[in-house]
């Protein structure tokens, strides 16, 4: 009698579920192919190319790509001083230093000009285990000013990130290659090359190029 009790209930709670699994199955949706196109300089386009890229030429990049790539990660698009790229609370926490080969720069979005910060190689100091980024012509490395930030470090990376897709999508549309590197490893020595305060946390290394 007892094994035709479990019997049951195992039969009823087989029924059930299969029909839970069929009611659900009967209101999903297939959705339309995604639209693609081949026009150049197009968002889908440059989503559709969108890739990390870990091998460069030794093709220069112009000041004027670099002045577009900059504006485009986190220039200033409006008369108010907001930017290309969103900002939680609008703290615009993000600066973007900048590495070639005459220097280390930091870019300031509202004068759309590069201060010149030192003469050092930043490609090779933030490099580390990511060889390929010494061979890049630039490397842009977001940082977050935590104090502006309250220490948030979430609202940061977030912040963050919306620079890193704007970089990408700006060279998947213009035919360079880039990577989003994670900054953890030499994040004291990196700052120390800066000449940053403890606050300003490096947070992504992009190398960009051809």
């Amino acid at each position: 009698m007892q094994k035709k009790r479990i019997l049951t209930l195992a039969l009823a709670t087989l029924t059930t579920l299969t029909f839970f699994n069929c009611n659900v199955s009967a209101q999903d949706v297939v959705l339309p192919a995604p639209t693609k196109t081949d026009t150049k300089g197009s968002l889908n386009k440059a989503l559709q190319d969108r890739r990390s890229t870990r091998t460069f030429t030794g093709k220069a990049v112009s000041d004027q790509t670099l002045a577009d790539i900059l504006w485009a990660a986190n220039g200033v698009n409006r008369a108010d001083g907001r930017r290309t790229a969103p900002s939680a609370r609008n703290k615009q926490d993000i600066t973007i230093y900048v590495g070639k080969a005459d220097g280390t720069f930091r870019y300031d979005a509202s004068s759309n000009k590069l201060v010149k910060i030192g003469g050092g190689d930043l490609r090779k100091a933030v490099a580390g285990r990511n060889k390929f980024i010494a061979t890049a012509p630039i490397v842009l490395v977001l940082a977050t000013d935590t104090v502006l930030m309250e220490g948030n470090m979430a609202l940061s990376g977030i912040d963050a990130g919306t620079v890193v897709q704007n970089v990408y999508l700006y060279c998947a549309a213009n035919g360079l290659g880039t990577v989003c590197c994670y900054a953890g490893e030499n994040v004291g020595d990196v700052q120390k090359f800066l000449g940053v305060k403890p606050q300003t946390m490096p947070l992504v290394y992009m190398p960009v190029g051809y």
